[in-house]
């Protein structure tokens, strides 16, 4: 009778701590994914091929063998996964990725896309390039593939895709450090928005460790044939990163050759691939240009930097 007691005791405090975790919470809180997904017959000429999968937390592991450690460096919450059909046999593949908030959202959707995507008018940002699609909205990334390249798939992908955005009612701001960014020459398919080293390394393997204490960065292409990476420091714990010891690890690197000090505060250094790399910092933001620039034009271009308001 008394460990009986003693169970009744603590179950209802297990419960408690169950219902109340914070992976249980916050998936409660999320919702279901799927009710952004069309019905069977509701996209003219698709219907639903099987249920529905949903992974959450942890569980992308399962669905994504090898890559979902880039999705919770950007704040992956859950996603859904749903198949769709045609009579003649086409066949498309849905993913609505929900991620921590809509800085998250874009952020994965520059990491799935190439500056060669073709610009269509979806969510907030959209992009297609042969037969994938991807868009966000809100704090939500959704891609879509169509296994072949075919009028009528693209048709379906762009179609089913309208269908999403017109259920996801919420509306998300891209990234303030976008902004900073000049306008001029930009290749607006270009942009990787970062919020971890693994995305930053993905783009341009500066260091496998986490020299420049990243929270945030931005790069863009442009016209001239150069890239620029804007890279914002955390500053809580040791405040930006100290120029003399970013140059340190230039130096130190053998990635790169050829240290040169350009002035005060920029020096150059060559990559591996003969590519030339100009460093400068501005408050608590190191600035890098990547291409073949001349050193007034390097100048002119980390001054054209724009201020964040």
């Amino acid at each position: 009778m008394a460990r009986n007691l003693i169970l009744y005791s603590v179950l209802p405090v297990f419960v408690a701590l169950f219902l109340f975790s914070p992976e249980t919470t916050q998936a409660s809180l999320q919702g279901d994914l799927s009710r952004f997904l069309p019905g069977s017959g509701e996209v003219q000429g698709w219907e639903r091929d099987g249920a529905p999968q949903a992974y959450r937390g942890e569980g992308l592991y399962e669905y994504i063998n090898g890559g979902a450690e880039i999705y919770h460096e950007y704040g992956f919450r859950q996603v859904v996964v749903q198949d769709f059909k045609r009579k003649d046999g086409k066949s498309i593949s849905v993913e609505i990725f929900e991620m921590e908030d809509p800085e998250s959202a874009y952020g994965i959707f520059t990491f799935k896309t190439n500056p060669e995507d073709r610009e269509i008018s979806l969510g907030s940002d959209a992009l297609l390039s042969d037969y994938y699609l991807n868009f966000w909205k809100a704090r939500y990334l959704v891609t879509l593939t169509g296994f072949d390249e075919d009028e009528e798939t693209i048709r379906g992908l762009q179609n089913i895709a309208h269908s999403i955005d017109t259920k996801i009612k919420a509306d998300g701001n891209r990234p303030s450090l976008v902004s900073a960014l000049p306008e001029e020459g930009l290749e607006r398919a270009s942009l990787k928005y970062f919020e971890g080293n693994l995305g930053l390394h993905n783009s341009y393997p500066f260091f496998t460790e986490d020299v420049f204490r990243l929270k945030e960065g931005i790069k863009g292409d442009y016209k001239g044939g150069y890239s620029l990476y804007i890279i914002e420091s955390r500053t809580a714990e040791k405040g930006p990163v100290d120029f003399d010891d970013l140059k340190k690890s230039f130096k130190a690197s053998s990635r790169y050759s050829h240290f040169r000090s350009l002035e005060e505060l920029i020096f150059r250094v060559e990559d591996r691939k003969g590519k030339q790399v100009y460093v400068t910092q501005s408050k608590d933001k190191t600035l890098i240009v990547i291409g073949t620039v001349s050193q007034e034009r390097i100048k002119n271009i980390f001054a054209g930097i724009q201020e964040i308001k």
